[in-house]
């Protein structure tokens, strides 16, 4: 019996219709039968990553561990949650399922390691609650992270994500797109020699080209990683 993802998602909807669409992308499928059978659970329910992080709401982690056990109860062989936040509660997570759950962080840094031997500074693009939970400084401990300062961070980053005309309202081209574009050239000019896209909505407003930097797209690498683990036989 061939393996089955599970892909945690509700975090949010469009971040999670984006991965499965990156798992698609990155499957050297020649017909329908290539592709991984995947299961999703898209919980709605999952309370704000940020807002717990900040102390400001309730955790996450019940709920997301209901969703793991949904996956897991469904068969799924492999699980994954594409959001970076999330990934604060990862470990929590995992305590309460027997599945594997795939680490972003950990396929991240072997990825930057064997591609960008030479870089040393990270620019980072994330929310709020990632900057402040310093989880990529303490994943990525060997490198300097450059975070963007607090007004870039609200006036750029967090309304381009979470304002009216932003990315969880559904809106993905025009000013969110101007305004991740401006917060990355903060970054460049600190001196950063690769951005990395820290939160599963950037991607869909910044493309990996935008900038005269490289800009690495997280859920890409991840699913071609996933990819490779769970249909070898496809990937040369």
């Amino acid at each position: 019996m061939a393996e089955i993802l599970g892909i945690l998602g509700g975090m949010g909807a469009e971040a999670t219709s984006y991965f499965f669409q990156q798992i698609i992308k990155a499957t050297p499928a020649k017909n329908d039968r290539d592709h991984i059978p995947t299961l999703i659970y898209s919980n709605s329910e999952i309370p704000d990553r940020t807002a717990c992080i900040l102390g400001k709401g309730e955790s996450p982690v019940p709920e997301m561990v209901k969703a793991a056990k949904v996956l897991e109860q469904g068969g799924a062989s492999m699980l994954f949650m594409p959001c970076f936040t999330a990934h604060n509660f990862v470990e929590a997570v995992q305590q309460e399922v027997n599945v594997p759950i795939v680490n972003l962080l950990h396929v991240l840094k072997e990825y930057i390691q064997t591609e960008y031997p030479d870089v040393t500074k990270i620019g980072l693009l994330c929310t709020t609650g990632t900057n402040q939970s310093r989880l990529f400084d303490k994943a990525f401990s060997e490198y300097e992270i450059l975070h963007t300062d607090d007004e870039v961070q609200e006036k750029m980053v967090m309304e381009a994500i979470y304002g009216k005309g932003g990315i969880k309202a559904g809106i993905t081209e025009g000013e969110p797109s101007r305004l991740m574009e401006d917060a990355g050239r903060t970054l460049i000019a600190q001196g950063a020699q690769i951005l990395i896209m820290g939160c599963t909505e950037i991607p869909l407003a910044l493309k990996e080209d935008a900038l005269e930097v490289p800009i690495l797209n997280p859920m890409k690498i991840t699913a071609q990683y996933i990819v490779k683990r769970m249909k070898p036989e496809l990937v040369k």
